[in-house]
Parts: structure tokens; C-alpha cells; sequence
């Protein structure tokens, strides 16, 4: 009777300390999602989840902080969590972060919404650059199309649809605790420890069904993003991408009019990266204006050499050109984004196209002054200088020849600072006679 209670009771501890185990080793995936939503970021969060999924995560903890982004990404992103079967849990963190505009769409869309004190939500209405700056879009088809989608969204999830709605039409922003009192979110946490406290224990509908999560004494596994991703997220960056172009489109038009230095291959490496990275979503008016503008370049460079009119018209469509490409975050261009990154942006990539275009007009005119340059070989014959040394005959000194120092010999002694004329040029060094020796030795040859 004895061994069979022990036996019994080793029986009842195998599957305790198998649970034990179990729950002690389980890991969390951690993913870091900032700046603007793109196509990079889309990489990053299917690369994350399929890494979540090989080493068998508990949860995926995507961690957001972005001013907003691509729409069509956010979407793409949206439909990536909810075909997800790991629970994925959107954190804005850490304190003084904001997901704002795709940001929040992303955030109402996790499997659990969290955030840590002192961070901000909101502001979803897109926005449209004008003269004046980044103004919000409030075209009713647009607007009721975004408000229907997030409404529906925030609902399949039992979040608050009303406050949804407000972040668009109002352009509603929230701390932590208040998005927490209005429903919108389900946990707010300090850190990420306090995180996986205040979710343990939640049961969430994932693609596979209901799961519970089990979260406490797990360990926490970061995300290193692949070296594609990391060189996607660079080029992909708005501000990178119209650097990029302008920046391509001055060293190709500096690499033809001097060829030979390397200028017109990087031109055109820097053009593919900026399309690479924005999708081929260059406006097409911006595109018109730069070919224009560089035509216009290149024939003052090449056919009618100076710097006129003709030159003028070039870097002024060039310029128009470069305003084009900022993103227009319209309807059309599919962007929502927050309105004071826009004009930050829009700052940002007119100063640093303005730099751009005077460091290339410096290498530009310093071109022309060489091409106008008097060529000093084959016309130094019959020229007048002043001996800078005494000239000994068999002996090489120095004569200074319109402000240059040049090596000279002569025949005849001729002392320091007199006048004499240049009758021969052997190499780099010239044979001189004195002024009147000089000009009578010329009249008889």
C-alpha cells in the first residue's frame, strides 16, 4: 500500500513540474516599431511574428512610437496581427512616446492594447500640404470611410468605438489613463515587467481560436531586425528618400558636364535607392519638373557656356520639383500622419534640398571658371615676367609670371626683379632673355 501512494504521488508531481518548467521557460518576443509607418515597417513586424512563431513565443509585444505613416502599410500591418497565432500585444512605450494617426490604428488593432504613463494617442485625421502648412483633410468620403473602418475594428476588439471615432473627426489625443478610462485600451504599465504582470492571465481570439496568455516569470526575448530591414527602414524614410532624389539628380547633372570623376554613377545609384525606397510613389509633376530643370542645366553647361537665364529656369523647376516631392498626404497618396511631423518635415527637406543645390552650384561655377581659364600652355611665348631670382647661366632660378612662380634659365646673367620675355618652353621650366634681347630675338624669328 505504501509504494503504491508513492507511486501516486510521483505520478500528480510529473505534470506539476512539467507546467512549472513549461511556464518558467516560456518566452516573449519583443518588437521595437518606430518612426514612420512604411514599407520597412511592414517587413519588420511579418519578419517579428515569424519569429515569434519558430521559437514559440507566448506573446508578441510590439512596442510603438511613431508620428503615423502609409496607410495601405497600416492596413497591410492590421491584416498581418489579425491572421496572427500569437497573441500580439501593442505597447506605446517608453514614457514620453506617442503613436499617433497609423500609430493609433495600429495600437486599436493588437490582439491587447497597453500603454505607459505619460504617452500619448491620437490624432488620425489626415492631412494635406497647402501653402500654409499641413491642413487636415475633410472630404466626407475619405473621412467616413476611416471612421467606419476603425469603428468596426475597435468593436471586433471590445474597445470603445465612439472614442475611435473621435481620434478622426476630432483629432482626439490621450494620455495612458485616460485612454484606459475610456475603454480604449486594457492595461497601462510602467515598464515591461509591470506589462507582462497586467497581462498574464488575459484570454485573447487569435487565428487559431481563444488562447490564454501566461506571462509571469517569462523571459524576455528582443527582436534584432535583419540587415535588409535596417537598410529598407533608411532608404524608405520620407526625408531619406527626397534627399536622396534631389541629391541624385545634382551629381548626375554635375557627373555629365565633368565627366570622369564618378559623379554621374553615384547620381544614378542615389535616384534608385530614393525610388526604391519610395515605392515608385514619386509624384509624376515633380518628376517633369526635374527633368525639365536638368535639361535646362545642362545645355547652359554644355551649348551655351556661362550662367544666364537659361540656367536660372533649370534651378528654378529643379527647386519646384523638389517642394513636389514631398509626400502629399492626401487621400490619394494614402498617408495619415500626424500634422506636426509634416511641417517639420516639410522644414526639414526644403533647407536641406537648398544646401544641397548651393553645395552643387559652388562645384558648378568653380567648372565654368576652369572652362573659361585662359590656357596658359602654347600662349607663354613672347610673354613679359620679373625674375624672382638672379639668373645664372647653367643655373635654374625663378621668374614670377602673372602672379605664378615658374623655374626658368638663361643664357646670359640677368639679375633678380628685372624684365624679361619668354622665348622657349622646355617641360615645365622656361628659357628667358632680357626684356629688349627678348623682344628683338621674337621680331626676327
Amino acid at each position: 500500500m505504501r509504494q503504491i501512494i508513492l507511486l501516486l504521488v510521483f505520478l500528480f508531481l510529473i505534470p506539476i513540474s512539467q507546467f512549472t518548467v513549461d511556464a518558467s521557460s516560456s518566452k516573449i518576443l519583443v518588437v521595437e516599431l518606430s518612426g514612420t509607418i512604411d514599407q520597412s515597417a511592414l517587413e519588420l513586424v511579418n519578419q517579428g511574428i515569424r519569429e515569434a512563431r519558430d521559437i514559440d513565443a507566448e506573446v508578441m509585444i510590439l512596442i510603438l512610437n511613431t508620428p503615423g505613416g502609409g496607410l495601405k502599410e497600416t492596413f497591410d500591418i492590421v491584416e498581418s496581427i489579425q491572421e496572427s497565432s500569437i497573441p500580439i500585444v501593442g505597447y506605446v512605450y517608453p514614457e514620453g512616446s506617442a503613436a499617433w494617426s497609423a500609430g493609433t490604428f495600429i495600437l486599436l488593432n493588437t490582439h491587447i492594447a497597453a500603454m505607459a504613463d505619460h504617452t500619448v494617442i491620437g490624432s488620425c485625421q489626415p492631412v494635406e500640404i497647402t501653402m500654409s502648412g499641413a491642413q487636415p483633410v475633410n472630404d466626407s468620403k475619405t473621412i467616413n470611410a476611416l471612421v467606419g473602418w476603425i469603428k468596426e475594428r475597435a468593436a471586433m476588439y471590445g474597445r470603445n468605438s465612439s472614442a475611435a471615432e473621435l481620434f478622426i473627426i476630432e483629432n482626439l489625443n490621450v494620455n495612458a489613463s485616460q485612454a484606459y478610462k475610456m475603454g480604449v485600451i486594457e492595461v497601462v504599465a510602467s515598464n515591461l515587467d509591470s506589462l507582462l504582470d497586467g497581462i498574464d492571465g488575459h484570454t485573447v481570439n487569435t487565428s487559431i481560436g481563444m488562447v490564454t496568455i501566461h506571462t509571469r516569470n517569462a523571459s524576455i526575448v528582443w527582436f534584432k531586425p535583419s540587415i535588409g530591414i535596417q537598410f529598407l527602414k533608411i532608404v524608405s524614410d520620407p526625408m531619406i528618400t527626397s534627399l536622396l532624389f534631389m541629391l541624385g539628380v545634382f551629381a548626375l547633372i554635375f557627373g555629365i558636364s565633368v565627366p570622369g570623376h564618378g559623379a554621374e554613377v553615384f547620381g544614378v545609384i542615389a535616384i534608385l535607392l530614393s525610388l526604391l525606397g519610395s515605392g515608385f510613389n514619386v509624384s509624376n509633376l515633380s518628376i517633369i519638373f526635374i527633368i525639365l530643370g536638368s535639361i535646362l542645366l545642362l545645355i547652359e553647361l554644355l551649348v551655351t557656356p556661362g550662367f544666364g537665364i537659361v540656367g536660372i529656369g533649370g534651378l528654378i523647376c529643379i527647386f519646384i520639383g523638389s517642394i513636389l516631392l514631398i509626400p502629399t498626404y492626401t487621400p490619394p497618396r494614402e498617408w495619415i500622419v500626424s500634422a506636426e511631423w509634416v511641417n517639420t518635415f516639410i522644414v526639414l527637406i526644403l533647407v536641406a534640398t537648398a544646401l544641397i543645390a548651393v553645395f552643387f552650384l559652388f562645384l558648378l561655377y568653380k567648372v565654368l571658371q576652369i572652362r573659361k581659364k585662359k590656357k596658359v600652355v602654347g600662349v607663354l611665348i613672347g610673354e613679359t615676367a620679373v625674375t624672382v631670382d638672379p639668373l645664372q647661366p647653367g643655373n635654374i632660378g625663378f621668374i614670377r609670371f602673372k602672379s605664378e612662380l615658374w623655374q626658368a634659365k638663361s643664357d646670359v646673367y640677368i639679375p633678380k626683379d628685372t624684365k624679361v620675355v619668354i622665348v622657349e618652353k622646355d617641360g615645365v621650366i622656361l628659357k628667358v632673355k632680357p626684356f629688349e634681347q627678348g623682344k628683338q630675338k621674337l621680331i626676327n624669328s
